[in-house]
């Protein structure tokens, strides 16, 4: 990026920054895509869905994607994106307005780049390193053009094979850059139910030896998944946590958290849909003085369905949040980015 443009960028930055403090660090590219979004990508490539060809308006999008459950509806968003420079870039630059538009000044976004790179629709592909380009260049540009700050992480995913995880961590440490848009960090997500932590210990361990930064979803969808958060902070050595509320049930875990300052990166609304034990979990992390900060997730309709002012909501509403907390949740998460960007940006408001 040109240094004028970086610094019209901090410019614009810090102004807006004195009117908001929200940061995101835990938020899908894939689960982030509107309906818009999906419809003009569709329509600039000529991408034809099945049982409607090339959609002519949001509500075609939208009976797309209600023919998906669970882990597929991240498939379906993936094969309109996938496979293509340009649609990617399209993304990412979406991606950027609608955090801008919703008031998050700093975002760390991820995504699968092993999905990203192919399309099963058009049966189009491009590389991996490409996709994370592509992404890159989308988020730049959307940065600059609406002064706003995002980098991406590249997730490795549960159920792949490990010499697949020891892949993208190679990918990160080979395209690690701390330019806007760039690769900033490893992730770890997918089916925590049936592919636990434990098998990604020694490529996670590979990721710190290539002076990663890592973050790990972990204890996400049961309170009895308190092993995979151990697991996580001792023998992954991640730098965050992804939900990690099933730590809320083990008070060995929360003073680790609290001891190490793992930062855990909680998701209201994701939550309250996994169930109370989850959102209350969250409210135990702020009891116990963990180092936490508030995050959408997945907002899209097609999955979460929010937006930073609803978990907002979510938490002072369900678990009595003051200003002052979700406040201080903001500035932890700033604090626990692993974007490299000068300290004057972010104004404490």
């Amino acid at each position: 990026m040109a240094p004028w443009l970086l610094s019209a960028l901090l410019l614009v930055s810090e102004q807006l920054l004195a009117a908001s403090i929200r940061a995101e660090l835990h938020v899908h590219l894939d689960g982030s895509m509107n309906f818009e979004t999906l419809l003009a990508i569709c329509k600039n490539r000529g991408v034809e869905l099945p049982g409607i060809g090339i959609p002519k308006s949001t509500q075609d999008i939208q009976a797309f994607m209600g023919t998906f459950s669970g882990w597929h509806r991240f498939d379906a968003v993936n094969n309109i994106i996938g496979g293509s420079v340009s649609s990617i870039q399209a993304a990412a630059e979406a991606f950027v307005k609608f955090q801008a538009e919703s008031g998050v000044f700093y975002t760390e976004v991820r995504y699968d780049p092993v999905r990203l790179a192919r399309s099963d629709l058009d049966n189009s592909s491009i590389t991996e390193e490409q996709a994370v380009k592509a992404v890159q260049d989308g988020l730049a540009a959307g940065s600059v053009r609406h002064g706003v700050v995002v980098y991406q992480l590249l997730c490795a995913m549960r159920g792949a094979s490990s010499h697949r995880c020891f892949q993208t961590a190679e990918l990160a440490a080979k395209l690690a850059d701390k330019a806007m848009g760039g690769v900033v960090g490893l992730d770890l997500a997918g089916d925590e139910t049936d592919f636990p932590n434990r098998a990604y210990i020694d490529c996670f361990k590979h990721a710190k030896a290539l002076g990663l930064n890592t973050t790990v979803h972990a204890g996400e969808f049961n309170k009895t998944m308190g092993d995979d958060v151990r697991t996580a902070i001792f023998e992954m050595g991640a730098d965050r946590i992804g939900h990690g509320y099933a730590a809320a049930f083990d008070e060995q875990i929360l003073q680790a958290l609290k001891l190490r300052k793992v930062h855990v990166e909680a998701c209201p609304k994701s939550a309250l849909l996994h169930g109370a034990w989850a959102l209350n979990a969250i409210r135990s992390f702020r009891q116990h003085g963990l180092n936490f900060g508030l995050n959408t997730d997945d907002p899209a309709s097609s999955f979460s369905n929010t937006s930073a002012a609803q978990d907002e909501s979510i938490v002072t509403g369900k678990l009595d949040f003051s200003p002052e907390d979700v406040r201080s949740a903001y500035i932890n998460a700033y604090d626990a980015r692993f974007g490299d960007l000068r300290e004057s940006v972010f104004v404490y408001a």
